[in-house]
């Protein structure tokens, strides 16, 4: 989430916020994140589990105000803002009955995607879902030229070629983004043109002193009674 941000600063030519690992203080990173201005950044965020609830906490952090789906479809707004949806809200079964996480969970194959009405007023798309490989795919590549507004996206996720088909590879901690071309859907040099790119796929080494003890107590908290 924090090279997300960082990506529209860069994109915006603006003055990029240090890198989390030459910072490896996520306190410090809250710190910065909460002095800058993300203008009119118009933020859609998938996913209601860790990470995605890690990406709230960032995007809170920032100043970026949380709206809801109702009001992300319908009213503009002249400071940045972001909709977190859950899965019930950018999928449907196939013959229209009723969503059920679990028979999601358990059939992933019977449903199809619904986000598409997302993405008209999306800048940024920061994809936090977790994602099975017989589940839907987000949206195709032959959507992506609707989507005028879209500019930027954060990959979470990082499953190539998964439910973000423009998440053509990984990037690395030390080059964390690329471009795609919106009608060949190669890779292209970072710009204005296309869509950017970030997909770490070992975003917690990032911060390996806050990721250790976060782990751990997870791991802790599971263990004893």
């Amino acid at each position: 989430c924090y090279n997300t941000l960082n990506l529209y600063l860069k994109l915006q030519k603006k003055k990029l916020l240090p890198r989390a690992f030459e910072i490896n203080n996520y306190e410090k990173i809250k710190e910065l994140i909460s002095k800058q201005n993300f203008n009119k950044l118009k933020i859609l965020l998938t996913g209601r589990g860790r990470a995605a609830k890690g990406s709230v906490e960032v995007l809170k952090h920032a100043n970026i105000k949380q709206i809801s789906i109702n009001d992300y479809l319908n009213k503009k707004y002249d400071e940045a803002v972001f909709c977190n949806i859950s899965t019930k809200e950018y999928v449907e079964r196939n013959d229209s009955k009723d969503f059920s996480h679990q028979d999601f969970v358990s059939n992933p194959h019977e449903y199809r995607s619904k986000i598409k009405k997302y993405f008209f007023n999306t800048v940024t798309l920061i994809a936090s879902h977790y994602w099975n490989p017989k589940s839907p795919k987000l949206f195709s590549l032959s959507d992506i030229n609707e989507f005028k507004n879209l500019k930027i996206i954060g990959d979470i996720t990082c499953d190539i070629n998964g439910s973000i088909p423009t998440t053509i590879r990984p990037t690395s901690i030390a080059k964390p983004y690329y471009s795609i071309d919106k009608n060949s859907f190669q890779e292209i040099s970072l710009g204005n043109e296309g869509i950017a790119v970030t997909a770490v796929d070992n975003l917690p080494s990032e911060l390996p002193c806050d990721s250790s003890e976060e782990f751990g107590n997870a791991v802790v908290s599971e263990v004893l009674p």
